[in-house]
């Protein structure tokens, strides 16, 4: 799932490796805009007693960059003693002289009074088409995910008093839109957390004035956020004297933020140009760096607004960050050594119960695929050594993904392992997957990774996804897209994931929280001798 550009290496057998952002981030932007606009989608109707029928029929066209990239539908419907509510966004982008579609399906059934009894979530980004069945009953939530033909089913505690869109609907109606008015709700949105809810809170403010096209309406805010362990994402909407939508804004400064804009059918599936969107991701670096000789840098990331708030980065093998009082983030990423047992065997029975889960099959590391595990022995080659494994896995993966393609979104490693197709978050799933296979704790990383010059622009960091083994008693980076073992400290994590949550948001809130907000200085620098 890439916002993604392409490196050209000259290289004799691989000519093209991959630096890119997860595109989970334009995935989880149509997720949470379809979560969010169902908080104030209101017309005057009686909530206990909601007519027969279909009696919410919305339309609306999706801007992005300066452009129109796609459009969006949103219906509720009462049949019998259930009120089923459907969403659809359909989006097209440009990523790096190409394009790629992102279509995105969600549906609830619940009953009149709100409790949720089912729930569905497709995405079809170009090859890669997910989908995700929910039933709720006698407090459990049982979810299954299913990607190229494999299922993966999960159990959870249902959240006590958690709504999902018609039951979040009824409540936002019966608070009403006083300016000033504050409350938080909770919701159950499984493309952003699986295990529990998250908060949607929101706030009621002044009526606006709004323009576009020559018209001008009038519109009273709303603000919604929706707050996880892991972050938030931000809504403002403009509705009208009965709570039905004019508009609505997505917070994502990297992309110039995502607008929806109700309109009729007709105009609203018309007209698309998709934009490009990469470019306005990148981080400048401000000066030349040297990957290959770099020991230790030191990197501070501050907010681009005033009141910005940037969150946690994690600590990682090779990563320390230190939140400073205004704000801001200084991180030390120092090289690291080659694991000092490096010739002991690998040994699954020695796996701390730590450690079980960066071992555990799931949707997207299916280790039990026969197919997988074909060419988990085939790279592997007999090696046992850990280090030495992890090396000769990362080095297969490099050359094994042969086609190193922006038309994938975020396939499976299963996928991979079938098309040898992919970008970054490809080419780190896979080998992931191997190692597991092998008996190597593994997971991923998203953040940023240094390059020298792409797409006109020279010396920036750009968004990534790696591969991270668990070796001697550390994390150890391994990098498949751009070529590296123990990875060079022009790297700066953002969040890390086993990927045992098949939902979007733990991979990509860390990401689109600071897309296009924040700014970075290379405080020191120190090479190899």
């Amino acid at each position: 799932m890439t916002l993604t550009a392409v490196l050209r290496v000259q290289s004799p057998r691989v000519s093209a490796r991959k630096l890119a952002a997860p595109t989970t981030l334009i995935a989880l932007a149509l997720l949470a805009s379809g979560i969010l606009a169902a908080r104030v989608i209101a017309k005057p109707i009686d909530l206990t007693n909601p007519p027969s029928g279909r009696f919410i029929d919305d339309w609306a066209e999706i801007y992005m960059a300066g452009g129109k990239v796609g459009y969006a539908h949103s219906s509720m419907a009462r049949n019998g003693d259930l009120i089923e509510t459907n969403t659809t966004m359909m989006m097209q982008i440009g990523r790096a002289g190409q394009f790629i579609k992102v279509e995105m399906t969600q549906a609830t059934t619940e009953t009149i009074h709100g409790a949720p009894v089912t729930f569905s979530s497709d995405m079809d980004m170009s090859v890669m088409k997910t989908s995700m069945r929910g039933r709720v009953a006698e407090g459990k939530v049982t979810i299954t995910s299913s990607q190229l033909g494999m299922e993966q089913t999960q159990k959870f505690t249902y959240p006590k008093g958690a709504l999902m869109t018609w039951g979040l609907y009824r409540e936002s109606l019966k608070r009403g839109f006083k300016p000033g008015l504050t409350y938080t709700l909770k919701t159950y949105a499984p493309e952003l957390r699986l295990d529990d809810a998250v908060e949607a809170v929101t706030t009621i403010g002044d009526w606006e004035t709004l323009s576009r096209c020559g018209r001008v309406k009038k519109g009273q805010r709303v603000t919604t956020s929706l707050v996880s362990p892991l972050g938030s994402l931000e809504s403002i909407s403009w509705v009208d004297k009965t709570g039905h939508p004019i508009k609505q804004q997505l917070v994502a400064p990297g992309f110039g933020n995502m607008e929806i804009i109700v309109a009729d059918q007709a105009s609203a599936v018309a007209d698309f140009i998709p934009p490009e969107i990469f470019m306005s991701t990148v981080v400048k670096a401000g000066r030349r760096l040297d990957p290959k000789r770099i020991r230790r840098a030191v990197y501070r990331l501050s907010p681009q607004a005033k009141d910005g708030d940037l969150g946690g980065l994690p600590d990682t093998g090779m990563q320390k960050a230190t939140k400073r009082d205004d704000g801001s983030i200084d991180l030390v990423v120092t090289r690291q050594d080659p694991p000092a047992r490096s010739a002991a065997k690998v040994v699954r029975a020695n796996a701390s119960a730590a450690m079980a889960e960066y071992l555990k099959s799931n949707l997207l590391i299916n280790t039990s695929d026969l197919e997988l595990v074909k060419v988990a022995k085939r790279a592997a080659g007999g090696e046992t050594a850990p280090y030495k494994l992890a090396t000769k896995l990362r080095r297969f993966v490099s050359e094994f993904v042969h086609d190193k393609s922006l038309n994938v979104g975020f396939a499976s490693a299963s996928e991979v392992c079938r098309t040898r197709e992919g970008d970054c978050s490809e080419h780190g799933v896979l080998l992931a997957a191997l190692g597991r296979i092998q008996g190597l704790p593994s997971r991923v990383v998203v953040g940023l990774a240094y390059v020298e010059s792409f797409g006109g622009q020279r010396d920036v960091f750009g968004y990534h996804m790696w591969t991270q083994f668990h070796l001697d008693g550390r994390w150890v980076d391994f990098d498949a897209a751009l070529g590296g073992d123990l990875c060079s400290p022009t790297r700066i994590a953002f969040a890390t994931s086993s990927l045992k949550n098949t939902g979007l948001a733990d991979l990509s809130l860390p990401l689109i929280t600071k897309i296009g907000s924040i700014k970075l200085e290379i405080l020191d620098v120190q090479t190899e001798k």
